[in-house]
């Protein structure tokens, strides 16, 4: 039985791999499924999906031209990390309690724990291509990992994009 969950209008944060291999890999704008983001665009206004600035900022590193793109779909929603901040600490100390300052240089300079205190302060569920690796720790955890240990819902992108496309044709 499908939850509830998913029957109102759900929030789901997206992480950079995502959106960067959507964009380079499965469906480049001028490539053959380009359709992808209009339907991509359309889901954003069904339901609630969120880009963290720290995600657009990793994003922007590349100079690939997707922070642009990605600003002309109006309805995906872009979140300051302001909106996560009670929750960072939680999301750190999953890391590891006794990071030394380069860890949290390394952290900082990441998206991964803004992504999932925004979905621990919103109540929603992160988007990611990262898969589980138990054996990664400290500073190279894989975000399924962190959001298992925190209680916090994820989804890979493959499932996302196909669940999706069966309630949002």
């Amino acid at each position: 039985m499908l939850s509830t969950k998913f029957l109102d209008r759900a929030m789901y944060i997206f992480d950079t791999c995502c959106l960067i291999h959507a964009y380079k890999d499965d469906f480049p704008p001028n490539g053959p499924n380009k359709a992808f983001w209009s339907w991509f665009d359309n889901l954003a206004s069904n339901e609630e999906i969120i880009i963290p600035e720290e995600v657009l900022e990793e994003i922007d590193c590349k100079k690939d031209g997707l922070k642009k793109f990605l600003s002309r779909h109006t309805n995906l929603k872009k979140e300051s990390g302001a909106k996560c901040v009670s929750a960072l600490p939680t999301v750190l100390r999953n890391y590891g309690d006794d990071l030394s300052d380069v860890d949290l240089e390394l952290l900082g300079g990441k998206a991964d724990p803004y992504i999932i205190s925004h979905a621990i302060v919103s109540k929603g569920t992160v988007v990611s291509c990262e898969v589980s690796d138990k054996r990664k720790t400290g500073v190279q955890k894989k975000i399924p990992d962190v959001c298992g240990e925190l209680n916090v819902d994820f989804e890979s992108y493959t499932c996302f994009v196909w669940r999706m496309r069966g309630l949002y044709p």
